[in-house]
């Protein structure tokens, strides 16, 4: 027998792969066509809540959607429902899975009970791919293991109370108070899958509700899961830190990292009172030390840039001590050589003005207005600015 040639035998390789790949059935906000799909090709529903303005949506989206390597690997086992949370009204979905921020998945088995969801993923580019394959094969485990949520019914449409669906829906995002204390007043079965759905998307409800909660978090964790019941856990240590930021309470700023430390690994808590620190010695004035704090925290090898920015701006709204601003001016100029952006260009331009470089910091702002320009944001602030200061 004659050999065949490498391209024939690579090109009969690829038409046996091709032959074997499945194609992935990806489904447009129609959740019954997707129950559908979910029982006759016996493969779990992916829900990938989106919305149209939501930039890491479009960047997942290119990342996994738009891939036919990586769909093909998805289509083993799932069928996808690309759901647009903000056009929700028919099947209630946002509503039912307290969505609230974007993007979130959502894995339902074939009786839609809940296995997995994810808030986000991290890591960018292929590191971000790795993610969200780990969550979907830990999606499978949990399948075949009949590990699923067990306090979220099939059901869709359950009673949601009108402030609840308003407030989702953004018809009324102002008048939600008064009505929401008096839901939990009213309410009684606090383990209920609509009360725990919005004491999820509100991250806490009234203190008593609170306390009913932190007293009886393993029983919710037993009916939502970990991560449902970590995140309120999480909301209400935020809230009550800061509430102590706002009033300057240092009491009641130990009770919330505290409550913090008291349901949370050093794991999970990484930097956070170090953050929370940095923030109370900004609403106390005491600038140099919080700045000390962002350089030490400076070194670490996961040290987000995005802590320079926001600490950035706060001293350019209010801190007048020269050392704190020379010293942010320094890290912006790191930041805006690195990775000019208009609103990094924007803080750094009003940190040289408030040092006295005003020629620097009038072409540092006009280069911020040009690129905020092609990147269609809105620089009118920046040109008033400009204006203000008679530049």
């Amino acid at each position: 027998m004659k050999k065949l040639s490498l391209t024939i035998v690579l090109g009969l390789l690829l038409n046996t792969l091709h032959s074997h790949a499945q194609k992935i059935t990806i489904i447009e906000q129609d959740y019954e066509r997707a129950k559908v799909e979910s029982k006759k090709q016996h493969k779990l529903i992916l829900i990938d809540f989106y919305t149209t303005w939501c930039v890491p949506c479009k960047e997942l989206d290119e990342l996994i959607f738009k891939d036919t390597i990586v769909t093909n690997q998805i289509a083993k086992n799932f069928i996808v429902l690309k759901y647009d949370a903000e056009k929700d009204k028919e099947h209630q979905l946002s509503l039912k899975h307290h969505i609230l921020s974007y993007p979130t998945t959502l894995i339902l088995n074939e009786e839609q009970r809940v296995l997995n969801r994810a808030y986000g993923h991290p890591g960018e580019g292929r590191e971000l791919v790795k993610n969200y394959f780990t969550f979907l094969d830990e999606s499978v485990a949990k399948n075949l293991s009949n590990d699923y949520i067990k306090g979220v019914s099939s059901e869709n449409h359950l009673d949601y109370p009108k402030f609840y669906q308003d407030y989702v829906y953004r018809i009324d995002v102002k008048n939600h108070k008064p009505a929401l204390i008096n839901y939990w007043q009213n309410t009684s079965d606090y383990y209920g899958e609509v009360p725990f759905a919005i004491l999820c998307y509100f991250g806490g409800g009234t203190d008593e509700v609170n306390d009913f909660f932190l007293r009886n978090k393993n029983k919710y964790k037993e009916l939502y899961g970990s991560r449902d019941v970590d995140f309120i856990i999480s909301m209400l240590a935020s809230e009550k830190a800061y509430k102590a930021i706002e009033t300057k309470d240092r009491v009641l700023f130990a009770t919330a990292m505290k409550l913090s430390k008291e349901n949370f690994s050093e794991k999970q808590l990484g930097n956070y009172f170090t953050i929370m620190e940095e923030k109370m010695l900004q609403a106390e004035g005491r600038w140099p030390e919080a700045a000390k704090s962002i350089a030490l925290r400076k070194k670490q090898p996961d040290f987000g840039e995005w802590a320079i920015s926001s600490f950035s701006w706060e001293v350019v709204q209010k801190c007048n001590d020269l050392s704190v601003l020379q010293k942010c001016s320094e890290w912006m100029k790191e930041l805006t050589d690195k990775k000019p952006t208009y609103a990094t260009l924007d803080t750094y331009a009003q940190l040289l003005a408030k040092t006295g470089k005003k020629n620097e910091a009038v072409v540092a702002m006009k280069r911020a207005i040009s690129i905020g320009k092609s990147t269609q944001e809105n620089t009118q602030s920046s040109e008033d600015w400009l204006k203000k200061n008679n530049f």
